[in-house]
């Protein structure tokens, strides 16, 4: 099993998008619209399709209201 410390960040940000987004009780659709983000782009981030931006992650924390280090932390 892949230890969480050498998980690579884009897993790592899909795994805290999915569980913040959960915490919130939000589809992807609502996430991507307090975002300013497509639902595509969301669905994306959390499937690790796509590698986000700064600029990105900063939409997603400000959505969450919390800081971007937190998307990407343990």
């Amino acid at each position: 099993m892949k230890s969480v410390a050498n998980e690579p960040l884009r897993d790592r940000l899909a795994r805290n998008v999915k569980t913040l987004r959960g915490a919130k009780q939000w589809s992807q659709e609502a996430l991507a619209e307090a975002a300013g983000l497509s639902q595509v782009y969301v669905s994306n981030i959390e499937t690790s399709r796509k590698a986000a931006s700064i600029d990105v992650l900063q939409k997603l924390a400000l959505a969450f209201s919390v800081d971007a280090r937190d998307l990407l932390s343990d």
